[in-house]
């Protein structure tokens, strides 16, 4: 079979062997009927509304489909469906060798993430019908007013203060190096824009008395608040890993930002 990929799993990132034993426990305990509906589906469709594509080649021939995520550079994530007539559905997580470069708990949580979507997909909770993000945004403390505070507290903590610290052109930077999102004016202060899936965008905003967090008012009240945070919480880690490559002089919060 014709593939010429380099791709690592996630036990070939650092110490991530416990990272991918976890992950083949929800693929093959938690998620493993929901994602044996894979196979009744559309995957052109399904790759579509991941803001992904199914790739022509297939590493041997008992996998039906590759779905090949990117959702900024470096990383890319490719999901092998592989049905055997034998031991019946399973799919498989794997990364783009470049990939490496992200860290560790990041590459998961994206993978993590993605199941948690596929899943809903395979059991039906979910159509492959056309979508787009709303034309409205929604703060996240408003979708969800009994718990958001907590959770966007884990996301930011002391990411706030560093995001404060972040000019214009610096962040215009870091996303041309991501490859993704785009940056507006905001009153005092900046906007990014991401297209997360086809029917979710998620918008970061710093302002003078602060950062808040929103997403569009389709996408929102869709998908889970654990989901959406956890979501915001990968794409705010990348941007704060590319402004401090930028600008070294940013200071350090941790090994990787």
């Amino acid at each position: 079979m014709d593939f010429p990929y380099d791709l690592v799993t996630l036990g070939h990132f650092e110490a991530g062997r416990g990272w991918e034993a976890q992950l083949r426990q929800y693929i093959t305990k938690k998620y493993a009927r929901d994602l044996a509906g894979l196979g009744e589906l559309d995957p052109h469709r399904l790759a579509g509304r991941l803001r992904g594509e199914i790739l022509a080649g297939r590493p041997y021939a008992t996998v039906q489909w590759v779905l090949r995520l990117a959702p900024f550079r470096p990383l890319e994530l490719y999901f092998l469906f592989d049905r055997d007539p034998e031991f019946g559905a399973d799919l498989r997580v794997f990364y783009a060798r470049k990939s490496l470069a992200v860290p560790t708990e990041d590459a998961y949580v994206f993978a993590w993430d993605y199941l948690a979507v596929l899943a809903r997909y395979g059991r039906g909770e979910f159509s492959l019908a056309e979508a787009a993000p709303g034309p409205d945004w929604l703060l996240f403390a408003d979708l969800a007013p009994d718990s958001g505070g907590p959770m966007e507290n884990v996301s930011l903590g002391a990411r706030e203060e560093l995001l404060r610290l972040l000019s214009p052109d610096l962040v215009q930077v870091a996303l041309r190096r991501l490859d993704t999102g785009s940056l507006a004016e905001a009153p005092g202060g900046w906007e990014v824009v991401w297209p997360l899936l086809e029917d979710l965008a998620f918008r970061l905003r710093r302002l003078p008395d602060g950062v808040d967090l929103a997403f569009d008012n389709h996408g929102g009240r869709r998908y889970a608040p654990e989901l959406l945070m956890s979501f915001a919480w990968l794409y705010i880690n990348a941007l704060l890993r590319e402004c401090r490559q930028v600008d070294p002089s940013l200071p350090r919060l941790s090994r990787y930002f």
